[in-house]
């Protein structure tokens, strides 16, 4: 039945709509294959021995080499190996997530539904935040977490860092919260429910989806970013900043070693994606806005 209904809306477009659209066909399956193709070649050069590599790099693994897996585990990077590097990865990706959507979710919530002083100043501010380049903030990040609080490398005061509120994430939680209607809220409101009861069970349940869909991309970003461990915790390194650092010890290692390092950090993040990727999809696109 899916199938005939698209041949007839095939069949309803015009000749020229037809080759417009098989033109973008053609061009999102190259740039498909372009992001595709360099996964695979490292895929299957992670199973192969140095010797095999260095001979030809496009050619399918005789034998694999599974054991380039075992030896990648062991491989230093900083002041522990990669398993140290997977459990550094592990605890600051969760608790970059939940700490960072815990305090966004209640800023978002406070700012969109509560009217005070200073609300359409902060939603503003956070706006322009956005435009900020990360660069440009570095040099004072930098100057603040290690020189005047002091807690780089400290992990039990790093959870601070996670804890800004505002970002992406506020942004399409405050368009959430702005779009729901307050009926529920209203009516929990006279039969006693405090604020934060009203938040915690009726309005934040209302927006799980797209609390999911950031909390998968918020994992996302998390686990890639080796930019903190490298200025702000070096004595946790994580698996991006292992390959990052390894980048130019892939020779000494063996470069079929590295790249099991590689898959090793991006096969988490796929499986993530290919789980919720229908959740990403499907609430990204949930309206525009609200100031």
């Amino acid at each position: 039945m899916g199938k005939r209904l698209k041949a007839s809306r095939w069949n309803l477009r015009t000749r020229q709509e037809r080759i417009i659209l098989s033109v973008i066909f053609v061009i999102f399956v190259v740039y498909a294959a372009t992001l595709i193709y360099p996964f695979i070649w490292t895929a299957y050069n992670s199973l192969k021995n140095t010797r095999e590599f260095n001979r030809d790099q496009f050619a399918l693994p005789a034998v694999l080499q599974w054991e380039n897996y075992e030896k990648a585990f062991s491989v230093r990077v900083g002041n522990t190996n990669i398993v140290g590097a997977l459990i550094n990865s592990v605890w600051m990706t969760v608790g970059s997530v939940v700490f960072s959507l815990a305090v966004t979710s209640l800023t978002a919530y406070v700012v969109a539904r509560y009217k005070f002083p200073g609300a359409t100043l902060v939603y503003s501010i956070s706006v322009f935040i956005q435009t900020i380049p990360l660069v440009g903030t570095m040099p004072a990040n930098y100057e603040l977490l290690h020189m005047t609080l002091g807690i780089a490398n400290k992990p039990l005061l790093w959870w601070l860092t996670w804890t800004g509120g505002f970002g992406f994430s506020f942004l399409m939680l405050y368009s959430a919260f702005k779009n729901l209607s307050w009926n529920y809220a209203e009516a929990a409101f006279i039969d006693g429910a405090s604020h934060f009861r009203v938040y915690a069970k009726i309005m934040l349940p209302m927006v799980k989806p797209i609390l999911v869909a950031m909390a998968v991309v918020n994992a996302i970003s998390a686990w890639n970013d080796y930019m903190t461990s490298y200025m702000y915790m070096t004595d946790y390194p994580t698996l991006a900043l292992a390959v990052y650092s390894l980048s130019s010890q892939a020779s000494r290692i063996g470069i079929p070693v590295y790249f099991a390092i590689i898959m090793l950090t991006v096969i988490p993040t796929l499986i993530v994606f290919a789980l919720f990727q229908e959740t990403i999809m499907q609430n990204m696109t949930t309206g525009g806005l609200k100031g």
